[in-house]
């Protein structure tokens, strides 16, 4: 659980939240526009290989760990709701790990700590299915594979940081 909560700290900035208002980004926390075209795309792409992660997730290979999905959640009167719509108002991705797969139906915990959410935290249970799933990532022998829509975050910082991750954790975006 620990490498989990390391590898997804040290990749913090994935997280993306699209508030209906402007609003300052945080140490932690990227905002992206709505509608964004290079978070859309991210997503088609992370959309189009999700088979291949589920087939590792469900029996992963030697040297393959730190599972974790990326998911939309929206407050509503009591808990969340879940939406892969970047258009929808109040929207914060964030990371669940632990997974725990049946069929098309999944659970896992939140790890991230929500900047704008306000009825779940950390290490909550999340029920969600194969269509919640916004983006995804592991590591193999120490680089990290998916994770598409850390990219249009990185492109969007200071240069030092996209090269910083590209040389730790292995993440080339095009």
């Amino acid at each position: 659980m620990r490498n989990v909560i390391s590898v997804i700290s040290m990749l913090g900035l994935s997280v993306l939240i699209v508030p209906t208002e402007p609003a300052l980004a945080t140490d932690n926390v990227q905002l992206i526009a709505p509608g964004d075209p290079a978070m859309a795309r991210a997503h088609e792409k992370s959309n189009s290989e999700l088979g291949g992660f589920l087939e590792k997730l469900r029996n992963p290979p030697a040297g393959t760990e730190n599972y974790s999905i990326k998911l939309g959640f929206t407050d509503k009167a009591k808990g969340v709701a879940l939406t892969t719509d970047q258009m929808a108002p109040n929207v914060e991705f964030m990371w669940v790990y632990q997974i725990k797969v049946s069929g098309d139906h999944f659970t896992a915990l939140l790890s991230d700590t929500p900047e704008y959410i306000n009825n779940i935290k950390p290490d909550d249970r999340v029920e969600f299915e194969k269509s919640d799933i916004f983006d995804w990532m592991y590591t193999e022998n120490g680089k990290v594979k998916g994770n598409y829509t850390a990219c249009p975050l990185l492109l969007s910082g200071p240069k030092e940081q996209l090269e910083q991750y590209r040389e730790i954790y292995g993440i080339v975006c095009d």
